[in-house]
Protein backbone atom coordinates (compact mmCIF):
# COMPACT_ATOMS: atom_id res chain seq x y z
CA UNK A 1 0.00 0.00 0.00
CA UNK A 2 2.68 2.27 0.94
CA UNK A 3 4.57 1.76 -2.33
CA UNK A 4 1.75 2.24 -4.17
CA UNK A 5 1.06 5.54 -2.65
CA UNK A 6 4.86 6.23 -3.48
CA UNK A 7 4.18 5.72 -7.20
CA UNK A 8 1.19 7.63 -7.24
CA UNK A 9 2.71 10.60 -5.75
CA UNK A 10 5.53 10.04 -8.46
CA UNK A 11 3.93 9.42 -10.96
CA UNK A 12 1.40 12.81 -10.20
CA UNK A 13 4.48 14.89 -9.72
CA UNK A 14 6.13 13.53 -13.30
CA UNK A 15 2.84 14.77 -14.66
CA UNK A 16 2.78 17.45 -13.15
CA UNK A 17 6.00 18.41 -14.28
CA UNK A 18 5.16 17.28 -17.95
CA UNK A 19 2.39 20.00 -17.58
CA UNK A 20 3.97 22.65 -16.61
CA UNK A 21 7.62 22.43 -19.04
CA UNK A 22 4.92 21.91 -22.09
CA UNK A 23 3.34 25.17 -20.77
CA UNK A 24 6.92 26.57 -20.72
CA UNK A 25 7.71 25.43 -24.27
CA UNK A 26 5.01 26.23 -25.90
CA UNK A 27 4.70 29.81 -24.29
CA UNK A 28 8.66 30.24 -25.70
CA UNK A 29 7.95 29.14 -29.17
CA UNK A 30 5.05 31.53 -29.30
CA UNK A 31 6.71 34.81 -30.36
CA UNK A 32 10.26 36.34 -29.58
CA UNK A 33 11.05 38.47 -26.22
CA UNK A 34 11.51 42.07 -25.69
CA UNK A 35 15.41 42.13 -26.02
CA UNK A 36 15.62 39.90 -28.93
CA UNK A 37 12.99 42.35 -30.43
CA UNK A 38 14.90 45.23 -29.26
CA UNK A 39 18.36 43.61 -30.79
CA UNK A 40 17.33 43.57 -33.71
CA UNK A 41 16.24 46.87 -34.38
CA UNK A 42 19.24 48.92 -32.49
CA UNK A 43 21.15 46.33 -35.48
CA UNK A 44 18.36 47.47 -38.43
CA UNK A 45 19.35 51.64 -36.83
CA UNK A 46 23.37 51.31 -36.78
CA UNK A 47 23.39 50.11 -40.52
CA UNK A 48 20.22 52.31 -41.79
CA UNK A 49 23.05 55.16 -39.60
CA UNK A 50 25.64 53.86 -41.62
CA UNK A 51 24.18 54.03 -45.25
CA UNK A 52 22.58 57.45 -44.17
CA UNK A 53 26.56 58.64 -43.15
CA UNK A 54 27.81 57.76 -46.67
CA UNK A 55 24.20 58.67 -48.88
CA UNK A 56 24.80 62.53 -47.27
CA UNK A 57 28.72 62.68 -48.10
CA UNK A 58 27.77 61.65 -51.95
CA UNK A 59 24.79 64.35 -52.09
CA UNK A 60 26.86 66.93 -50.56
CA UNK A 61 29.30 66.03 -53.43
CA UNK A 62 27.43 66.03 -55.98
CA UNK A 63 26.26 69.73 -54.97
CA UNK A 64 29.52 70.89 -55.79
CA UNK A 65 29.86 69.54 -59.23
CA UNK A 66 26.35 70.25 -60.12
CA UNK A 67 27.11 74.11 -58.74
CA UNK A 68 30.35 73.52 -60.70
CA UNK A 69 28.55 72.99 -63.99
CA UNK A 70 26.42 75.67 -63.45
CA UNK A 71 28.94 78.24 -63.30
CA UNK A 72 30.16 77.12 -66.98
CA UNK A 73 26.49 77.81 -68.30
CA UNK A 74 26.43 81.40 -66.46
CA UNK A 75 30.29 81.56 -68.31
CA UNK A 76 28.70 80.58 -71.77
CA UNK A 77 25.66 82.79 -71.38
CA UNK A 78 27.86 85.68 -70.75
CA UNK A 79 30.30 84.74 -73.46
CA UNK A 80 26.99 84.33 -75.95
CA UNK A 81 25.55 87.56 -74.87
CA UNK A 82 29.27 89.64 -75.17
CA UNK A 83 29.55 88.31 -78.73
CA UNK A 84 25.04 89.24 -79.57
CA UNK A 85 25.58 93.00 -78.22
CA UNK A 86 29.29 93.67 -77.85
CA UNK A 87 29.04 94.67 -73.70
CA UNK A 88 28.37 92.80 -70.44
CA UNK A 89 25.29 92.23 -69.12
CA UNK A 90 23.95 94.05 -66.53
CA UNK A 91 23.41 90.88 -64.42
CA UNK A 92 21.86 87.54 -63.79
CA UNK A 93 18.72 88.94 -64.39
CA UNK A 94 18.99 89.93 -67.55
CA UNK A 95 20.91 86.80 -69.02
CA UNK A 96 17.37 84.97 -67.62
CA UNK A 97 15.07 87.83 -69.31
CA UNK A 98 17.08 87.64 -73.03
CA UNK A 99 16.71 83.75 -72.65
CA UNK A 100 20.92 83.51 -72.50
CA UNK A 101 20.07 81.56 -69.06
CA UNK A 102 17.69 79.34 -67.70
CA UNK A 103 16.37 80.18 -64.61
CA UNK A 104 17.10 77.22 -63.00
CA UNK A 105 21.09 77.99 -63.76
CA UNK A 106 20.86 81.26 -62.01
CA UNK A 107 20.66 79.77 -58.67
CA UNK A 108 23.60 77.03 -57.36
CA UNK A 109 22.69 74.00 -55.23
CA UNK A 110 22.18 76.02 -51.98
CA UNK A 111 19.57 78.57 -53.33
CA UNK A 112 21.94 81.61 -53.52
CA UNK A 113 22.03 83.70 -56.97
CA UNK A 114 25.61 83.39 -58.63
CA UNK A 115 27.84 86.52 -58.34
CA UNK A 116 28.83 87.94 -61.93
CA UNK A 117 30.69 90.36 -62.29
CA UNK A 118 31.56 91.70 -65.69
CA UNK A 119 34.22 92.57 -66.89
CA UNK A 120 35.46 90.47 -64.60
CA UNK A 121 38.80 90.95 -61.99
CA UNK A 122 40.29 88.08 -62.46
CA UNK A 123 39.52 87.23 -66.02
CA UNK A 124 38.97 90.86 -68.04
CA UNK A 125 37.80 89.74 -71.19
CA UNK A 126 34.84 87.99 -69.86
CA UNK A 127 33.15 87.81 -66.56
CA UNK A 128 34.01 86.73 -63.07
CA UNK A 129 31.03 84.58 -61.81
CA UNK A 130 30.62 82.95 -58.33
CA UNK A 131 28.93 80.59 -55.71
CA UNK A 132 29.06 81.13 -51.91
CA UNK A 133 29.47 77.19 -51.81
CA UNK A 134 27.70 75.00 -49.25
CA UNK A 135 28.57 77.22 -46.12
CA UNK A 136 26.75 80.22 -48.14
CA UNK A 137 29.46 82.72 -47.10
CA UNK A 138 31.06 84.61 -49.68
CA UNK A 139 35.29 84.61 -49.53
CA UNK A 140 35.09 80.97 -48.15
CA UNK A 141 37.69 77.90 -49.07
CA UNK A 142 34.64 76.28 -50.39
CA UNK A 143 33.85 79.02 -52.60
CA UNK A 144 33.49 77.76 -56.19
CA UNK A 145 34.70 80.89 -58.73
CA UNK A 146 35.28 80.60 -62.55
CA UNK A 147 38.57 81.51 -62.64
CA UNK A 148 40.05 78.75 -60.59
CA UNK A 149 37.89 75.68 -63.04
Amino acid sequence: MMLKRLLKTWWERRRERRRVLGRVARNRSAGFTMLEIMIVIAIIAASGAGVGVAVFSQFKKAQVKIAKQRVKEVMQGVTTFMIDNNNCPRGLEQLVAEKYLSKGAAKDPWGKDFALKCPGTNDPETADVSSAGPDKQDGTQDDIRSWEM
